[in-house]
């Protein structure tokens, strides 16, 4: 069954407002995560700076 015109721009609408959505949030923790990573610098043991920029980079 093929949408119609209507139905494909509400879809469309949809996607579009999803996208926005997440690109906003990501910019509202944005600072927070490059702060993580600072702070992850002042660890003096590199195995556990990298098994906790591994967990950043799940989180993001």
């Amino acid at each position: 069954m093929r949408m119609n015109a209507k139905s494909q721009m509400q879809s469309y609408w949809s996607y579009s407002v999803a996208i926005r959505q997440e690109i906003q949030r990501f910019e509202s923790v944005h600072p927070s995560i490059y702060a993580i990573y600072d702070l992850i610098e002042a660890i003096p043991d590199p195995l556990i700076q990298q098994q906790i920029r591994e967990h950043v980079v799940c989180i993001e």
